[in-house]
């Protein structure tokens, strides 16, 4: 499964192509008029035109306060950290590391709202009061897809800390938000309760 709208590999035997499509990401809204903007992310998993489809998810844009000259600077947060790199295309780079206990958190969080969401389980009787026993977890992540979980866990990941960063430094972005990772990449070096990195990069607007 690849991240885009458009499909950009041409010449290719369609199965073979990838594609992306946009990933949500909620920035929350800091002045009075909000825009919206898609944060891409890549995937490579190879797949047919057939099974493209199309999904926009609303971003809230956000006016850099400083463009005038490039720097890194280093935000700190309670549960992760930020080096970011202004540059004079007017965009920032940055690189995201997220703790082991805050993967954990959000991990329990999406983890239990879509087993909710999932029930009855499969193969699983409720008891009394409506109410499906006790299941061990990895059976029930088998049963929801750990690429689905995970997918959610690192897009929440992905929303709490640029949204963070971005409400804390007050800024405005432009209309592409970007994780130069492929969600491939970012799965595999997923594990919850352990550290998480990610790089991304933000197109900002000048003031008016």
């Amino acid at each position: 499964m690849e991240l885009a709208v458009k499909i950009f590999s041409m010449g290719l035997n369609p199965k073979t192509i990838g594609y992306k499509k946009t990933v949500d990401i909620y920035i929350p809204e800091i002045s009075p008029q909000r825009t919206y903007c898609s944060l891409w992310m890549r995937t490579s998993k190879r797949e047919s035109f057939a099974r493209t489809s199309h999904r926009s998810f609303p971003t809230a844009c956000v006016v850099s306060p400083d463009l005038e000259d490039a720097g890194i600077s280093t935000s700190l947060f309670d549960d992760f950290s930020i080096s970011a790199t202004n540059t004079n295309a007017r965009e920032i780079k940055m690189r995201i590391d997220v703790s082991g206990a805050k993967t954990q958190a959000i991990f329990d969080d999406v983890f239990s709202k879509m087993v909710a969401a999932a029930q009855p389980i499969p193969g699983f009787r409720r008891v009394k009061g409506g109410k499906t026993p006790d299941i061990p977890k990895d059976i029930l992540l088998h049963v929801l897809g750990p690429s689905k979980v995970y997918m959610q866990v690192i897009k929440k990941i992905i929303n709490s800390a640029i949204s963070d960063y971005v409400e804390k430094e007050g800024l405005k972005v432009g209309k592409d938000l970007r994780v130069d990772q492929s969600f491939e990449e970012l799965e595999a070096s997923f594990e919850p309760g352990e550290e998480f990195g990610f790089d991304a990069t933000i197109q900002l607007q000048k003031q008016n």
